[in-house]
């Protein structure tokens, strides 16, 4: 007898390294150079209860706090981030989304 287990979040792994992707363009924050293009899609999809909206998505699919966390600290200590880091305003974007995730309930947030 084959005794099968159920994956309850078979695409977990996509969705830690699309909340990544998401908190580390945030971080970074629109370059000074940025076109008008650029500006208008960051105006539109680049604030923070926008990217709030996405790490809530990525955690219905499987992301937790802890995988939050985890990338937070990676950007405050990895050296591959280093040039992330010297972006003006970087500890404050950083700050903002590690607070707004610590005061969130594991439950629904941001709903429209």
């Amino acid at each position: 007898m084959i005794l099968l287990t159920q994956n309850n979040f078979p695409m977990k792994d996509l969705h830690i390294k699309h909340m990544e992707n998401t908190v580390i363009k945030h971080v970074k924050g629109l370059s000074a150079d940025a076109t008008r293009y650029q500006k208008k899609m960051h105006y539109k999809y680049g604030g923070i209860v926008k990217i709030l909206r996405y790490i809530e998505y990525d955690k219905k699919h499987g992301v937790t706090n802890d995988d939050i966390v985890a990338i937070v600290e990676k950007l405050r200590s990895d050296s591959s981030y280093e040039e992330i880091r010297t972006n003006e305003g970087f500890l404050d974007r950083l700050k903002e989304i590690e607070s707004s995730i610590v005061n969130t309930p594991t439950t629904k947030i941001l709903t429209k």
